[in-house]
């Protein structure tokens, strides 16, 4: 029993993550105690503590990993082996309890087809172009720079509110190929603002969505997308629906290759320079590094819950273009 006294942390780490893992199995229980519960607490209490700082905090937790990953590498070739495991447990365990507690429930919450009502067969030829051809002649609406506004509400409106602060690791970010991210362990919200300023307004409310508590990346990209629609903002609109437009563009490809070449052609002048300037800046960064966080990051979506990866962004658009359908087509 005295020997057994010496592991009550790490049984106790080894039952909460069963308890975490039984907890995630039913996506309803997670909807109605997490997402639309307990979290909705934690990302204000977040806000609160945070949200405040010119800086991000969370940036600052992420150096600080580093330094400690990599001391710890260090001195455990002076430890032996049992016990570094034993720390790794520790600290890798209690890194996971919090990142799902903070946030990452989220992952396994009641799916956006079934919180929206969304029809969730087989995308049909059709309705591809009539959403391309929707966000095509969005975009080109918006791409004129004066406002345009309306009074919808947004899908989103009774979530905690959103802050946005830049990225710490400056230019690193266009090597790595991400335009923004979310820290689910201090609720912050990161922006890559050396990215085309196109872009910037989508990735905001991308990111937005994560805070939010929409954790799959095909959630973020369609709760981002209905709140811009509603948002009355014209640099906005013609973000999101260049995005939108960009993304069906390349499923109408599959069906009709000459319609979306066409479709290319018929984007305004302001669209065509700004997905000029798009590739000249993702040409100058495209490397190794982004390459190795590409795979990074697919592996990490694989593991939490999201097995298409990378083309989970791409879901987004069929729920937005079921979502639209329905709406205004």
């Amino acid at each position: 029993m005295t020997r057994l006294k010496k592991y009550y942390f790490q049984i106790i780490l080894v039952l909460l993550i069963l308890a975490a893992n039984w907890f995630m199995m039913d996506a309803q229980r997670v909807e109605e105690w997490y997402a639309t519960g307990v979290y909705i607490y934690i990302a204000k209490v977040l806000q609160l503590l945070l949200g405040w700082l010119p800086f991000s905090f969370g940036d600052l937790l992420y150096i600080a990993a580093i330094v400690y990953v990599i001391f710890t590498l260090h001195k455990s070739f002076k430890r032996p082996i049992l016990k570094t495991l034993d720390r790794l447990f520790k600290v890798g365990s209690i890194v996971w309890l919090a990142f799902h507690f903070l946030w990452g429930f989220n992952y396994y919450r009641t799916s956006i087809p079934e919180q929206f009502n969304l029809d969730e067969g087989e995308v049909k030829e059709e309705e591809i172009q009539a959403f391309t051809n929707y966000t095509l002649t969005q975009a080109n609406l918006y791409s004129n720079p004066q406002p345009i506004t309306h009074n919808s509400q947004s899908a989103t409106a009774d979530r905690p509110t959103t802050t946005f602060k830049p990225s710490l690791f400056g230019i690193l970010g266009n090597y790595m190929g991400y335009g923004g991210y979310y820290n689910p362990f201090t609720g912050e919200a990161q922006i890559n603002n050396y990215m085309p300023e196109f872009m910037l307004p989508y990735i905001a409310v991308h990111e937005a969505a994560h805070q939010k508590g929409y954790a799959k990346e095909s959630e973020a990209n369609f709760i981002g997308y209905i709140d811009a629609m509603d948002s009355g903002d014209s640099a906005l609109l013609y973000s999101a629906n260049l995005e939108m437009f960009l993304f069906a563009n390349r499923a109408l490809r599959s069906f009709d290759s000459t319609l979306a070449k066409q479709n290319m052609e018929r984007l305004s002048s302001r669209i065509k320079k700004d997905l000029a300037d798009y590739k000249v800046f993702a040409q100058k960064y495209y490397g190794p590094v982004d390459k190795f966080v590409t795979w990074f990051y697919t592996g990490f979506l694989n593991f939490n819950n999201q097995p298409e990866g990378m083309m989970s962004y791409n879901r987004g658009m069929v729920y937005a273009m079921r979502y639209v359908s329905r709406r205004e087509l």
